[in-house]
């Protein structure tokens, strides 16, 4: 029974990742250039909406990434018009790095140096490179690392402050943003986590040694720094020192980084590390799985400790949870893991999925949230990495014969 739930699995990651795709490749692209920065809830897209760089990298990283499992012409194209974009409107050519926002015809609006920002426009040109192998990909990749290391790492307490200048210069007002609330807090868990995805996904393409060091790094700052090892939860927002400022605990980054740091253990490939990492990241993926359900489904986006404060069934956690909770259970074999990811699989179907126009929802049906099906933040990236992770991981369990 196993393997055919695990084909009719496989069958639907295949199909949805179709469908995704599909919903993007039609109402996205700006017949001016590049994406539209919105289209909102009734599908119909704001010409003039900004563009922001967090979108427009996460386009490139999907489109590569689908192309190289599914391998359509078409999401070639999409990836390619991603890229051209990027490179022609989103780099500084004089400062490095990639700024934050462009208004609708192409030209900078906010020029800030956001790390998360930076994070993903590595992350998208090493899958580019990966997919396509264009070295002017690599090189732009290499040279928004080196300007990280170079102006963004704290060489005193370790890790990346939040946000520079254009030209790389601290302000500490400039730290708040839209995903960072606290003037004070110069680090978050959230840059940090995608610094790691970007960095792994960098070494894989371009394994040296100094990247190397700082991936080693960069799992050491997320366990000793970032975890909170009394209830396996990440800590959120931080000062220099790495002093917490918030108690709030977010499942779907928990859930994330979960298979995350295992990912990036791989990529290392160093026995030990991968031994302490498996510990951590299966810990985290069973402190959601005790305390991360909506009693309607689905996973719930965030809780402090005096309990639930937002209920809201978010789309991206709910993609997360399915990979994070599939990879627990290759880690384990324990089948309250696969349990899980199929049953949030099966909420997602359900509660998610726009069946009538493809793509999803942000929220569950039931939540009752309206809210922009694309912007800045609403992207195809959580929902199609779901179903890429998903394919491969299910190919490997057939090809080795597993359950």
């Amino acid at each position: 029974m196993v393997g055919e739930e695990l084909q009719h699995f496989y069958d639907a990651m295949k199909a949805e990742a179709r469908s995704i795709l599909a919903f993007w490749e039609k109402y996205a692209p700006d017949p001016q250039d590049g994406f539209y920065g919105v289209v909102d809830a009734e599908l119909k897209p704001h010409a003039d909406a900004r563009k922001h760089i967090v979108l427009n990298a996460r386009f490139i990283w999907t489109f590569a990434a689908a192309y190289c499992v599914l391998g359509e012409q078409s999401y070639k194209e999409m990836a390619q018009r991603a890229y051209d974009y990027v490179l022609s409107n989103f780099i500084d050519d004089e400062f490095g790095g990639a700024f934050w926002e462009l208004n609708s015809d192409g030209t900078v609006y906010d020029a800030t140096k956001r790390t998360y920002g930076q994070a993903f426009v590595i992350y998208g040109l090493s899958e580019y490179y990966n997919a396509f192998n264009d070295k002017k990909a690599l090189e732009q990749a290499v040279a928004v690392y080196r300007c990280l290391e170079e102006h963004v790492y704290d060489k005193q307490n370790k890790g990346y402050y939040e946000a520079l200048t254009r030209d790389w210069k601290f302000e500490q007002g400039m730290q708040v943003s839209n995903i960072n609330p606290y003037k004070s807090a110069t680090k978050t868990m959230n840059t940090h986590l995608h610094l790691l995805e970007a960095y792994t996904a960098l070494y894989k393409v371009w394994p040296d040694t100094g990247l190397r060091n700082k991936l080693y790094e960069q799992i050491a700052i997320m366990i000793e720094k970032i975890i909170d090892h009394d209830i396996w939860h990440f800590k959120l927002f931080f000062d220099d020192q790495w002093n917490s400022l918030s108690p709030i605990i977010s499942y779907g980054h928990d859930i994330e980084g979960s298979w995350l740091l295992w990912e990036a253990a791989e990529a290392l490939g160093d026995d030990s590390l991968k031994e302490r990492v498996k510990t951590v990241s299966l810990n985290m993926a069973q402190a959601v799985l005790k305390e991360g359900w909506h009693k309607n489904g689905g996973i719930i986006n965030e809780s402090m400790p005096e309990g639930v404060i937002d209920p809201h069934r978010v789309w991206w956690v709910q993609a997360e949870a399915v990979v994070g909770f599939f990879n627990a259970w290759q880690l384990t074999g324990e089948d309250k893991y696969l349990d899980a990811a199929i049953t949030v699989w099966e909420f997602v179907n359900k509660e998610l999925i726009d069946h009538v126009n493809g793509g999803w929802f942000s929220f569950a049906v039931s939540d009752k949230q309206l809210a922009n099906r694309i912007d800045g933040w609403t992207c195809p990236y959580h929902n199609t990495r779901m179903c890429l992770e998903l394919i491969q991981r299910l190919e490997g369990v057939q090809d080795n014969g597993d359950k």
